[in-house]
């Protein structure tokens, strides 16, 4: 059985029962992992790969500490998922898991490949996307996606997939999920489940708390930000093209 792990700040106890009922009634074992407050000091030591200027540059946002605390957690268990050097599951605590294709999706990941080392297990949340079917199991129909989910509510990964998202994180300058959303750059490819295993709870507000919009921006910084989208709108549809012509051939 795969391992699954929970995100859970200590102080969010509602967060923990809720997902913790949730997953007694599939009669999943998993593991409460303690998050990171990116609040509370002192500062955990991972917290000092961000750098502000590089996320003011190019994303023209300063992360709130919650933003930091979150990818400090998610970075922890992608270390965990490489020391155990099994397949994991990680959910954030405010998920609202679909029964039966949760259930469905944990029985058929004996099926998948180990090529496909990470999947979202929720809706897309782009409001521009396309996705087609790689992997047909039993019960779950694994999709390939051109765009990014925008959110790390909750995914299958492989070691190998970890290593590359370590690898390619030594510096931090935008929220997890936008960095795990950039698949030409981490080389984790961008698969996810048809239909969603679970999506967020909407009795549950953000722990996370919203990014701080940089103010009184250069010039030389406002077009250096209009190139690093042009860039990674080009590179990521390159990328796409690509992994398109490799299925055919």
């Amino acid at each position: 059985m795969t391992k699954i792990y929970v995100i859970n700040l200590k102080s969010s106890i509602e967060r923990k029962n809720n997902i913790s009922r949730q997953l007694d009634e599939l009669y999943l074992p998993f593991e409460i992992f303690s998050a990171i407050d990116g609040r509370a000091l002192p500062f955990h030591p991972l917290l000092k790969s961000y750098n502000d200027n590089l996320s003011q540059t190019y994303r023209a946002k300063t992360l709130s500490s919650g933003q930091l605390g979150c990818y400090a957690s998610h970075f922890l268990l992608w270390e965990k998922c490489v020391e155990i050097d099994q397949p994991i599951i990680v959910i954030e605590d405010d998920a609202l898991l679909y029964k039966n294709p949760f259930l469905n999706f944990m029985q058929d990941i004996p099926e998948i490949p180990d090529s496909i080392e990470c999947i979202r297990l929720f809706n897309n949340k782009r409001r521009k996307f396309k996705s087609y079917s790689v992997l047909e199991c039993n019960s779950t129909s694994i999709h390939k996606f051109t765009k990014g989910h925008m959110s790390a509510t909750a995914y299958f990964l492989r070691p190998s997939g970890a290593k590359k998202l370590l690898q390619n994180s030594k510096e931090w300058y935008m929220a997890v999920d936008i960095y795990m959303d950039r698949f030409w750059v981490n080389n984790v490819e961008c698969y996810g489940t048809k239909a969603p295993c679970l999506t967020n709870d909407p009795k549950f507000d953000s722990d996370i708390g919203y990014e701080k919009r940089a103010s009184n921006r250069s010039l030389i910084k406002k077009c250096k930000r209009e190139w690093f989208n042009l860039s990674e709108t080009i590179q990521r549809h390159l990328h796409n093209i690509k992994f398109k012509n490799d299925m055919k051939n």
